[in-house]
């Protein structure tokens, strides 16, 4: 029972010397109960869904299904920072983005798959219907993705340098489950919450890509539309360049297989 005890108390030291991590799952378990919360208000939804001019089971399936793509990206590059084959590719007449492209273009061939999957069983079991405008349905999800694979970069350079975890990715997932408009719509939170809906990406991929598999023109959904562009255009050069100087700072410092 003693070496029980000790071995116990050794993993509970080495568990708080994370801080970070320690508040990050604090925060997910809090943020994760409310986002199921706000879910469980169907009276109050279903009213604010007349909004979006399509049914509970429509939004929740776009919701859902087009969620994949976007944590395939947020988790893209951390998945590709291993020591064992991140200095490998380092070393060799390789340039960081064919590594990233390379390294991801898998994981989104079978996300698309998934997305059909998610489609097809709504079309086919619940009787969603879908008018799918192809051009805007490819400008929005390259817009999505490119987006969080910025926060991916910020995330994978933070953990480069830190070796303590990533509290980006936490961050933006939270940030997704409750003020993304993925299982439900800002509109049914408090105010106060609302307004931070509009301030994050999620928002408005969720919202423009529903809006482009039910008919809408682009046209119609310009003003989200150019914000979603906007945020694109800062967060992706902003993530490379984040993560290039946290790569070549490990690597001065000789510290980028320390994980």
């Amino acid at each position: 029972m003693d070496k029980i005890y000790y071995f116990m108390k050794r993993d509970i030291i080495s568990f708080s010397t994370y801080k970070t991590n320690m508040l990050l799952m604090v925060l997910s378990a809090v943020f994760g109960a409310l986002s199921y919360a706000f879910l469980g208000a169907n009276a109050q939804m279903q009213s604010v869904l007349e909004m979006y001019n399509i049914s509970l089971t429509t939004y929740l399936i776009i919701g859902i299904a087009f969620n994949t793509y976007l944590s395939q990206s947020l988790t893209l590059v951390q998945k590709t920072i291993n020591p064992w084959s991140l200095e490998e590719v380092l070393v060799s007449p390789t340039g960081l983005v064919t590594f990233i492209v390379g390294s991801s273009l898998w994981g989104f061939i079978w996300s698309t798959g998934t997305i059909v999957i998610y489609l097809a069983v709504g079309i086919l079991a619940f009787g969603v219907v879908l008018s799918i405008n192809i051009v805007g349905t490819l400008l929005v999800v390259a817009l999505g993705i490119g987006t969080f694979i910025g926060f991916s970069m910020i995330g994978a350079g933070i953990l480069i340098l830190t070796k303590q975890g990533d509290p980006v990715t936490t961050l933006i997932t939270i940030a997704t489950s409750l003020f993304g408009n993925v299982l439900f719509p800002p509109q049914v939170m408090p105010i106060q919450l609302q307004v931070i809906s509009y301030f994050v990406p999620q928002y408005y991929f969720f919202t423009t890509i529903r809006q482009v598999l039910t008919g809408s023109s682009l046209l119609s959904i310009l003003p989200d539309l150019t914000i979603l562009i906007l945020m694109c255009a800062v967060i992706l050069p902003l993530g490379y360049y984040i993560y290039s100087w946290c790569l070549q700072t490990a690597r001065k410092n000789g510290t980028l297989s320390w994980f």
